[in-house]
């Protein structure tokens, strides 16, 4: 009797422990069971308690399995929750860097030949960092942050690149563009903060050398007015609105608020401009209202000294493509007095103020094959401020040409040539170079601080070959 009480609890405890095994796994069940037989058979237990435990055991299971099943949803759900997550956010580093070897004559205002290491001679140098969220399935928000800078020093900053130097006036770091904007597809994107506006992406896409700092439609657009990173392409307190592409026609306009309190007329500029694309033609028009004063008295000009209509188209012909434009720009509050090269200009009746001229370019692109290509444009700037003694023939003819080979798909290498004629006696001081400052024939008045900068500047005829390479990340 007492062996078989024993042997009842010491089933009891197998019974027991079988029963907690079998909260570990399917395994654990099956020999709970088969231990549950064995004790049927020795008359240890009767029917009625086998089929009893054996329902709770199964009954264990399925709420071991239930459990394991939400554990293993819900892991499931988290996982997909970050990816969706992930999807939605996007971050990007990026930016470009050119550099090269120049050699030019005439190319300051004591007329010196240069030569030495050229800083952005294709593109401006520029590193930037996006992140963008998607909202739904049409609508997202982006923020940029884009500053130039210089290969040749580590310059960072405003016109860094093109003077090797943080200029004193204008320190910003992110000088290119710091601005968030909403991306709408069936609405549009809205841009606000400091960027590029529409002036901007017409100069690069209709110009045949791609708005190159040597020798390009840049130059000749900081000479007449059509191109300045204070205010003209690029703008402070912007508002941009890019509207959808309706059958390829798309509108572009923008506002910059001076920000100074009661006096919003004080400074403030817009634009307004469309952009229209039909199979390989393509054309884009700007009107831009620019009110530039100077750098120690930022956005207080009150009256236009800056207006300006650019209209540009080009077409493809399979591995030809031709371009051609016409810019007009006008200083309604101008009048003829001496000139002087400020900012890339040559009319200080206004300080920051633009001169009156016509600027008719053209030019074409040819691909031999998609990595080796030739360019070249021509670019006539036709001064229309009254002529006196001290304001004589100020017209720019200029042509350039260059050859690029793409070995690689973000690597170019290029050569360039550069001719700009002057007539004698020009008081306008122009260069075929994106404002620099050469590394040899420099004396101490070349100082990217000054007011008066005319370091890569001169009155008369200038030539020059670039060669250099761009790395794209």
């Amino acid at each position: 009797m007492k062996s078989r009480v024993k042997l009842k609890n010491s089933a009891t405890l197998i019974l027991c422990a079988s029963l907690a095994l079998s909260a570990m796994n399917a395994h654990a069940s099956e020999d709970v069971k088969v231990l549950l037989e064995i004790l049927l058979e020795k008359g240890v237990i009767t029917q009625e308690e086998f089929d009893k435990k054996l329902k709770k055991v199964a009954e264990a299971q399925e709420i071991k399995e239930f459990n394991q099943a939400q554990d293993i949803r819900k892991a499931t759900q988290a996982i997909e929750q970050r990816a969706e997550t992930e999807k939605k956010f996007k971050t990007q580093f990026y930016g470009q860097v050119s550099a090269g070897f120049y050699q030019a004559s005439k190319m300051t205002s004591l007329n010196t030949d240069v030569s030495g290491m050229s800083d952005q001679p294709k593109g401006n140098n520029r590193v930037g960092f996006k992140a963008s969220r998607e909202l739904d399935g049409d609508n997202s928000a982006m923020v940029t942050l884009e500053s130039n800078f210089s290969a040749r020093t580590g310059a960072i900053g405003a016109d860094s690149g093109g003077y090797g130097v943080a200029r004193s006036t204008f320190s910003s770091v992110f000088d290119r563009e710091a601005n968030v904007r909403w991306i709408s597809k069936p609405y549009g994107t809205l841009i606000l903060g400091r960027g590029p506006n529409l002036q901007n992406d017409l100069s690069s896409a209709f110009d045949s050398r791609q708005n190159w700092n040597f020798g390009g439609l840049k130059p000749i657009g900081r000479y007449v007015g059509s191109h300045s990173a204070s205010g003209i392409n690029r703008a402070d307190r912007l508002i941009r609105y890019i509207s959808p592409v309706w059958n390829g026609f798309n509108l572009d306009m923008g506002y910059s608020n001076s920000g100074i309190p009661n006096n919003e007329e004080k400074g403030n500029s817009y634009y307004f401009g469309a952009r229209y694309k039909n199979g390989d033609f393509e054309m884009g028009y700007n009107h831009a209202d620019v009110r530039l004063s100077s750098a120690t008295s930022p956005n207080t000009q009150l009256a236009v000294n800056n207006r300006l209509d650019f209209l540009g188209a080009k077409y493809t012909m399979n591995q030809l493509t031709f371009n051609a434009g016409y810019i007009i720009t006008r200083n309604p509050s101008a009048v003829s007095t001496a000139n002087s090269p400020i900012g890339g200009t040559f009319n200080t009746n206004n300080t920051g103020g633009k001169v009156d001229a016509n600027t008719i370019f053209g030019g074409a692109v040819y691909r031999f094959t998609p990595e080796f290509s030739w360019n070249g444009g021509y670019y006539n700037v036709q001064d229309k401020t009254a002529q006196s003694a001290s304001n004589k023939n100020n017209d720019v003819r200029m042509f350039a040409t260059g050859l690029t080979w793409t070995p690689y798909k973000d690597v170019d290498l290029f050569v360039d040539y550069v001719k700009a004629i002057r007539e004698d006696g020009a008081t306008g001081a122009f260069t075929i170079y994106d404002k620099w400052v050469p590394d040899t024939g420099v004396g101490s008045s070349c100082s990217s601080s000054t007011a008066n900068i005319a370091c890569s500047e001169s009155k008369k005829s200038q030539s020059g070959i670039s060669i250099g390479a761009q790395y794209k990340f």
